[in-house]
Formats: structure tokens, C-alpha cells, sequence
């Protein structure tokens, strides 16, 4: 039995593709997009972007063992000679022309899903914010109650209309379960990547203004983001916050069961009731008469806890599993990550880093947690713009700066142009301090003030979207950059 992802008459039908070489053979193991990272056995798809055309790179993918190449009919037509000459160089290659290098590289994933993942549960989660960490708590339970090796889901953030299709071309087909992640940038994308998968279960973490800018309006997001169980069937079941504005919305001609998770819900329907906040450490819980202690801590984390429990325990999963798979999650690198580190003047303070990603919802959550803990020294905010805000921007981050003074830290750094918004609300405050962009030469400014004053035991905050680089000042913090 051969070993190929999709055989060669599976292929060319899925993306209505031709053989434009003289070899049939259709052997291919895995699917890269980036030339780098082709081997032996790989089948290439060259992606045309803003900046970078990928059929530059498809002489560097055969070098590198590319058994299969998909070509666009135009670049196929406005270099014929070109492929003319690759295909008499590499006679025991494919080469596949398609109409659209992406469109087919969708539709070659939606036929491999069709194959192997039919007859596993299928799970998809999306939101504004909140996802990746839900994915991870979900994945984390489901671990534990299937097994490791039963698991399939995204690894890293191939979430989008790229990274989906080839996180669904790593699922070997025996898991019990695949729980993928479905992010957005554009209109369309997640109802292109829903098709590709085809959920049965699907969680909407929140409705939020990430990629306002894009989209506009929340309401278009959520347009969007309800794409998502376009395909749950009958007997599936969605998942939406109690607490969202958008539930209704997102839940309309549902095919599915419709679940409303939230501290009211959750606890009417599978007895889960809150016990405590532990601050730093997360937070406890009891399902029935199971206590779990949530190692992620804020309200928010808590509430991703309760749509993974609301999950769970629709697809069977015991309560004792859950407990397993929620307790042992780690902290996921970028986002609310706690650390204890020393700085240069050789006091331990906590760091919170919270780099990966911002929006209006999240970072207020950010501010709102830290606000709330009652042990530190000090809490010192340091953040940076939200980006793909739009026309919205301005009064994002003069919310935010609301939000700062309603929280009252001790120290305030504020950095990025879309920033002094934020600032303008605050300026008053003598221990407000703004800058209009990142980088080493402020992070050294921060630092150094900050080494100034801080204490064993004070709070950092860390907040902002991934361009502004805020985890860079951790170094100079530390006194590891000169």
C-alpha cells in the first residue's frame, strides 16, 4: 500500500488540475509551502503573496527532493520554457498546473481530510482571543482521556488559510480526535478553511475587535467567526460564551445542539462552580465533586476553562480526565506567561508576558488582572500599541488608558505611536511615562529606570501586539543586553 498522502487520480481531481510532465507518479509524504523545508517526498506549493511570488522558489524545492510541484496556469503560461526545461531536468516529478496555487492547496486538504479524519471527532475553535489557550486546555484534556498519540490538533499557529490545510496534511488518520484552530485576517478565510475541515464540534471563544481594521465592524467578525460551524451536523454541538453580545448571532440556522458556556451555564448544566482566585497561580474549581486547580490564571482563563468543559463533557469525557488535562497545562509562551526573573540591579520580580498578540479585549483583561492581584511590591505596566485597529484605533487606546487610571499601577510605560492616546488620558500622572516607538534603544531607557527603582517581589506587565517586540525588554532587563 503506498504511503502517499493522496494518490495520483485523488489529486488532480481535487484540484482540478492537469499533468503538465511526463511523470504519473504521485508519491508525496508531506506538504510545504516554504522551499526551506522541503525534503525527499514533499509535494511544494508555491504561494503568491504581497511581497514574494513562491515559483521562484520551486527550482531551490526540487533541489531539495520535491516529488510533487503545483504551478499556476499563469505563471505556467508566462514562463513556458522555463517549465519546459525543469520538467526534462526532473523527469520523476509532477508537475501540476491549478488555477490557483492556494485554492488548491485548500482543495487537496479538504479531499485528505475527507479520507482520513471521517471517522474521528473533529473540533474547531476560534475568537478573537482566547483560542490558542482554549485549543491547548482542550487538546491537554483530550490527552488525557485518548491517550497522546490519539490527539490530533494545530501545532504552533497554523490556524490560517495556509497554516490550516497543513496542519490538517499531518493528522495520520488513527486519532481518536483532531482539534484544530481557525484564525483570520481577511474576509472569507475562515469559511474557506471550515470547508476544509468540516467540524462537527466548534467553539466561539468571544466576539472582540481584532482585525476591526479589516473587517470594520464587530458584527462583521462575528459574521465571520459564525463561518466556523457552517458545517457542525445535527449531531454536533456548538459552544458559545453566555456572556457575548454575539451569541445569538453566531448561533443562527445551527444545525447542531447550541451550548451556552459561562459561570451561570456551566454550572446548570454540568455542575461546575467557581471556588477561588489563587492569583498568579490561576484559579479553583469543583466539576461535581471533582476539585480541578486551573494553573492559568485571570478570570479570562477561567472562562476558556469553561468552554472546554462544556466540550468535554459533551463528547464524554469524564471529569476525572478533565482534571488530568487542566492540570497539567503550562504556561504558553506569549501569553500570560508568568516568570520570575532577576534584574540587573539583582532584585526578583514577576514577569507577566503577554507579547503575541493585543486587542481591546484582551489587553484590558491583562490590566484588569494585574489590578487585581493584592500581593506585589509594585505593578508596573509597560505596553505597546494593538495593531489592525483601523478607524478605531484612537478610541481603543484612550480605552485603554481609561482602563489603566480605573487600575491604578505604579508605574506606566507606554510605547508606539497609537499609544499616545492612551497617554493623553494619563499625562497628568507623574509616573506615566510615553514613547513613540519600540526597540533596543527605549527598552535600554525602560530598563534602566526601571532597575532604578524596583523591589524583590514587584508585578511587570507586558502587553502589546507581536510587531511592537515587547519581549526584547526582558534582556535589558535582565542586564544580558549592552
Amino acid at each position: 500500500m503506498s504511503a502517499t498522502l493522496l494518490e495520483y487520480g485523488e489529486l488532480l481531481e481535487s484540484v482540478k488540475g492537469s499533468n503538465i510532465g511526463g511523470c504519473e507518479i504521485c508519491d508525496f509524504t508531506t506538504v510545504q509551502t516554504d522551499s526551506r523545508f522541503v525534503r525527499e517526498k514533499s509535494l511544494f506549493v508555491p504561494l503568491i503573496g504581497t511581497h514574494q511570488d513562491g515559483h521562484a522558489y520551486i527550482p531551490q524545492a526540487l533541489d531539495n527532493g520535491a516529488s510533487v510541484v503545483f504551478v499556476s496556469n499563469s505563471e505556467r503560461q508566462r514562463n513556458q520554457n522555463v517549465y519546459i526545461d525543469l520538467q526534462s531536468r526532473y523527469p520523476h516529478t509532477l508537475f501540476v498546473a491549478v488555477d490557483d496555487t492556494l485554492r488548491a492547496l485548500q482543495d487537496a486538504a479538504e479531499a485528505y481530510a475527507a479520507k482520513k479524519c471521517r471517522d474521528m471527532i473533529r473540533v474547531s475553535i476560534t475568537g478573537s482571543s482566547g483560542k490558542t489557550t482554549t485549543k491547548e486546555m482542550l487538546v491537554s484534556v483530550c490527552k488525557a482521556h485518548f491517550g497522546d498519540d490519539m490527539v490530533a490538533y494545530t501545532k504552533g499557529n497554523f490556524n490560517s488559510e495556509t497554516g490550516l490545510p497543513l496542519a490538517v496534511f499531518t493528522v495520520r488518520g488513527d486519532e481518536k480526535i483532531c482539534v484544530l484552530e481557525m484564525g483570520m485576517n481577511r474576509k472569507d478565510e475562515i469559511g474557506e478553511i471550515s470547508k476544509v475541515f468540516k467540524s462537527q464540534y466548534g467553539i466561539i471563544t468571544n466576539i472582540g475587535s481584532a482585525h476591526i481594521g479589516i473587517l470594520g465592524s464587530r458584527e462583521n467578525i462575528a459574521r465571520e467567526k459564525r463561518r466556523s460551524f457552517d458545517y457542525i451536523p445535527a449531531d454536533g454541538a456548538v459552544f458559545v460564551s453566555e456572556d457575548d453580545d454575539f451569541a445569538d448571532f453566531c448561533t443562527e440556522n445551527v444545525r447542531g445542539k447550541i451550548v451556552r458556556y459561562g459561570k451561570i451555564s456551566t454550572q446548570k448544566n454540568y455542575g461546575v462552580r467557581f471556588l477561588e482566585s489563587l492569583g498568579l497561580r490561576g484559579s479553583r474549581f469543583c466539576i461535581n465533586d471533582v476539585i480541578v486547580s486551573l494553573p492559568l490564571p485571570g478570570d479570562y482563563n477561567y472562562m476558556n476553562a469553561l468552554a472546554v468543559v462544556s466540550c468535554a463533557k459533551e463528547l464524554g469525557i469524564p471529569d476525572e480526565a478533565i482534571k488530568i488535562g487542566l492540570e497539567s497545562m503550562g504556561a504558553i509562551p506569549g501569553r500570560m506567561e508568568s516568570v520570575i526573573i532577576r534584574l540587573e540591579n539583582g532584585k526578583s520580580v514577576t514577569i507577566i508576558q503577554d507579547c503575541y498578540n493585543a486587542n481591546c479585549e484582551s489587553m484590558s483583561k491583562a490590566i484588569e488582572f494585574c489590578g487585581s492581584l493584592e500581593n506585589p511590591s509594585r505593578k508596573i505596566f509597560v505596553l505597546a500599541d494593538m495593531k489592525e485597529l483601523g478607524s478605531e484605533s484612537e478610541a481603543a487606546h484612550k480605552s485603554v488608558g481609561e482602563k489603566i487610571a480605573a487600575n491604578l499601577p505604579d508605574y506606566v510605560y507606554l510605547a508606539g505611536q497609537e499609544m499616545k492616546s492612551a497617554f493623553l488620558v494619563l499625562n497628568q500622572n507623574k509616573n506615566v511615562f510615553y514613547y513613540d516607538d519600540t526597540g533596543d534603544a527605549v527598552f535600554e531607557r525602560v530598563a534602566a529606570h526601571i532597575n532604578s527603582y524596583a523591589q524583590d517581589g514587584d508585578v511587570i506587565l507586558l502587553k502589546g501586539s507581536h510587531s511592537m517586540g515587547l519581549e526584547n525588554l526582558v534582556p535589558h532587563l535582565e542586564g544580558r543586553k549592552s
